[in-house]
């Protein structure tokens, strides 16, 4: 092609005393595409934003608050694979775009949301989702309790200031990050089980606890945000992690776009070694030939094993891309950070390791930080209107970004406790049982 023609000889004569030269000669003979390249995508972009939007104001959102039974029968390690089956029945909720209904409709996915929320001690379970997806939630619910009760509520998060700083009200809020790559998994609920006696200790009931200790004019809320998700990608994903740590070595070709885009880069690396000289390429070193895979899988350790068997049972789970945020709202006579913090935070920390997956809170660009120098107040205020802003329109891109759990890991985070080992006093449960009247009741 003409446009990525280029006179080495003219450009090398140049780049020596004209350096800008030499630039302009790359933009005029193929590096514009990199410019096009970039408005193109801006424009796509703002073009798909503005079609959800107007797609955005024709759905209609619920809020349902679940009641979980007094007595739960289930023993509890089967009662949260209960809400592992919940979460995989729910699904059932993805729906694929076409070309037409992403591009010219703006049709997007939308996340459902679990809550679990405190308002001044009484602990509530929540889900937030579609009006449309009403009985896919219900019926998953039922399912695997099928004594639980269901009730459509007021949006409790429109209720409490969304402008900061507030004469009345203040905030705190974070976003929960991985610290490492996402494949890796998190410590699930299987390993809550006392291996010889079989006990179980629920890991939520530290977070119930502490949500059942705030007072008048303390609310905590935790959300939860799944976005179900096409499985080939997320299995590709987990996979790719797997072949690493198996040892395998995989080389991902490089497509069309990184060809055009790495093309500018190439030919200045080349001019540069030409006008100034390259030195030989380094020699391999002795002894580090490739090692059959078949020995590196043999000298694997057992902790190294175990964390290959956990990503390969993460692969084998469905996968949601997911947002985890923690607010806290009072009254400023009330305001007490470390009395409810301390307990979403060591809620968080049972799930972590320090050889798989672990999260954190965010407080470099999200969370609300009292360790920043400049404009501390003007900007945690600045990200408390941000954090309850996201919250309520339950956003699963806005902050940080979304990252991948299976729904073993889901269950783990977000599931009714068992109420024998739970003793929240205020948690909401169900105090009646409902059942069918016989079928040869008399009746006259």
């Amino acid at each position: 092609m003409e446009g990525f023609s280029f006179d080495m000889a003219d450009l090398l004569a140049q780049v020596g005393s004209s350096p800008f030269y030499a630039m302009w000669y790359i933009f005029t003979h193929g590096g514009f595409l990199l410019f096009i390249y970039a408005f193109g995508w801006a424009a796509l972009k703002l073009w798909v934003h503005w079609r959800q939007t107007l797609e955005s104001r024709k759905k209609e959102y619920i809020v349902l608050a679940i009641d979980i039974p007094k007595l739960t029968e289930k023993e509890p390690g089967q009662s949260m694979r209960g809400v592992e089956n919940i979460f995989a029945h729910l699904a059932g909720a993805h729906s694929p775009t076409s070309w037409r209904e992403k591009w010219i409709d703006g049709k997007y996915q939308d996340p459902l949301s679990f809550e679990v929320v405190s308002i001044e001690g009484r602990v509530q379970f929540v889900i937030r989702c579609l009006r449309v997806l009403r009985d896919l939630v219900e019926a998953s619910i039922f399912a695997q309790y099928p004594e639980a009760e269901i009730n459509e509520i007021e949006d409790y998060a429109k209720r409490v200031p969304t402008w900061y700083p507030d004469r009345e009200w203040d905030l705190y809020g974070t976003e929960m990050v991985p610290v490492k790559p996402v494949p890796f998994p998190l410590r699930t609920y299987e390993d809550f089980e006392h291996s010889m006696s079989g006990e179980f200790k629920d890991p939520i009931a530290v977070l119930l606890e502490g949500f059942s200790r705030l007072g008048p004019g303390e609310q905590a809320w935790l959300q939860l945000l799944a976005l179900p998700i096409d499985q080939k990608s997320y299995v590709e994903k987990v996979m790719a992690l797997v072949k690493k740590l198996k040892g395998e070595v995989t080389v991902k070709p490089p497509s069309i776009l990184d060809q055009i885009i790495t093309l500018p880069l190439k030919l200045l690396v080349f001019v540069g070694e030409t006008a100034f000289g390259a030195g030989a390429a380094p020699a391999k070193p002795a002894g580090k030939s490739d090692q059959p895979l078949a020995a590196k899988m043999f000298n694997l350790s057992p902790g190294e094993r175990k964390v290959l068997e956990k990503v390969e049972n993460k692969a084998s789970k469905i996968g949601y891309t997911c947002k985890l945020r923690f607010i806290y709202v009072a009254k400023k006579n009330v305001f007490k950070k470390p009395k409810i913090v301390g307990s979403f935070v060591g809620y968080i920390k049972q799930m972590n390791t320090n050889d798989m997956q672990a999260l954190k809170p965010e407080s470099n660009y999200v969370g609300v930080n009292g360790a920043l120098w400049f404009m501390r107040d003007k900007r945690n205020d600045a990200r408390k209107r941000k954090l309850i802003s996201n919250y309520r329109g339950r956003s699963v891109w806005y902050g940080m970004p979304p990252f991948d759990m299976c729904t073993e890991e889901l269950a783990t985070l977000w599931h009714f406790p068992h109420t024998h080992q739970v003793r929240a006093p205020q948690l909401k449960k169900r105090e009646v049982k409902f059942a069918e009247p016989p079928m040869n009741l008399p009746i006259g």
